[in-house]
């Protein structure tokens, strides 16, 4: 914590953050519109390699 305290002193507040204080600025999301409509996987479907 001190370490924490030392850095953000250095550059400013919440310049570091625990991990357990999520993010402040949720302005990303799941980019699901470019996921392939067939996103699990069959069995039958997966390639097979011979070495």
């Amino acid at each position: 914590m001190d370490a924490l305290d030392a850095v953000n002193d250095r550059f400013g507040r919440k310049s570091l953050v625990l991990a357990s204080e999520g993010f402040s600025d949720k302005s990303w999301h799941l980019r699901a519109d470019m996921r392939t409509p067939r996103y699990t996987t069959r069995i039958a479907e997966v390639p097979i390699l011979k070495v």
